[in-house]
């Protein structure tokens, strides 16, 4: 059963968010701003409210904060209209926090760097799971952030292991395929139809910019498939079949089939098609993707869906 028809009052949540996301138009701007000056004076025209006089590597850290001050009053209007269950999806998704701030240790202890400059903490002090990112602070290495990861019994603790038999330098894949793993667990527990198409976008995608990293890696079928993140649909294993074999017309042609997101990829790497191009669309697209999939699901399980 639909989550709208259970719970009639998330579409006017759901719809009120959407207005006031982003523009299109707005987000391209700011995407090909040529010098940081443009950068802030075009964000200076949307709802967030920026206070800084220069965009440095010094006040990124500022800007960011800013940024997430508008988004965390946004998850607090919907947490605080939704019922008990859809109030736990919220906080499940802000997960996202959690894993992001593992990587910004990560990264920071292998540049040599302080980690408490990088940390972002106020989403989790809604969740409640600020503990879990101050207790990694003050570890001297990598697989000591893993070791307390493990005794905490933390899903990221697993991207641990991989980083030591494929190297460190692709902690951030190997943190955020756990990341995805344990939300995408957790969006199956509920047994709810209309999580059904996110679901199977998610998986697909993250199943195959993994299966491209991986090849790029230049490492074996037996090693994609043991990065997989789970039995794939009959169309995704199209594709990762053809990305083992390294044939990139065939990969292409077989994204493209996927919808309502795989035309997006293929567009964009058609015109000079290879592996390389194919890694950095998937990666650049996930916002478009993500944009297409959520207008997807707010037609089909709203309450004025058909049927």
């Amino acid at each position: 059963m639909s989550s709208i028809i259970r719970r009639p009052s998330l579409g006017p949540h759901v719809r009120g968010l959407k207005a006031k996301a982003l523009p299109r138009d707005k987000a391209i701007a700011l995407a090909y701003a040529n010098t940081p000056e443009e950068y802030l004076n075009i964000l200076r025209t949307t709802r967030y409210s920026i206070t800084l006089d220069k965009l440095t590597r010094e006040t990124l850290p500022d800007l960011r904060k800013q940024i997430i001050e508008v988004y965390m009053n946004d998850v607090r209007e919907i947490y605080l209209g939704s019922p008990s269950d859809g109030r736990e999806v919220i906080k499940q998704h802000l997960k996202r926090f959690e894993y992001d701030n593992i990587e910004y240790i990560v990264t920071a202890i292998r540049a040599g760097k302080n980690p408490e400059d990088y940390i972002l903490l106020e989403p989790l002090e809604f969740t409640g799971r600020r503990y879990v990112v101050t207790s990694l602070l003050g570890a001297k290495s990598v697989d000591e952030v893993g070791e307390r990861l493990r005794a905490l019994r933390h899903p990221a603790a697993d991207a641990f292991a991989l980083m030591q038999k494929y190297g460190y330098d692709k902690s951030t894949i190997f943190i955020d395929r756990q990341w995805i793993i344990d939300y995408l667990d957790f969006l199956r527990k509920i047994k709810d139809k209309s999580l059904e198409r996110l679901i199977e976008t998610l998986a697909a995608y993250f199943d195959i910019s993994l299966a491209v990293r991986a090849h790029l890696w230049g490492l074996s079928p037996e090693e994609v498939s043991e990065l997989s993140l789970g039995a794939p649909t009959s169309s995704v294993k199209a594709v990762l079949d053809a990305v083992v074999r390294g044939e990139i017309a065939r990969a292409l042609e077989a994204i493209s089939a996927l919808s309502p997101w795989g035309s997006v990829i293929s567009s964009l790497v058609s015109e000079e098609p290879t592996f390389e191009r194919l890694s950095i669309a998937l990666d650049n697209a996930y916002p478009a993707i993500m944009w297409r999939m959520a207008s997807t699901c707010i037609i089909e399980c709203s309450e004025f869906a058909l049927g």
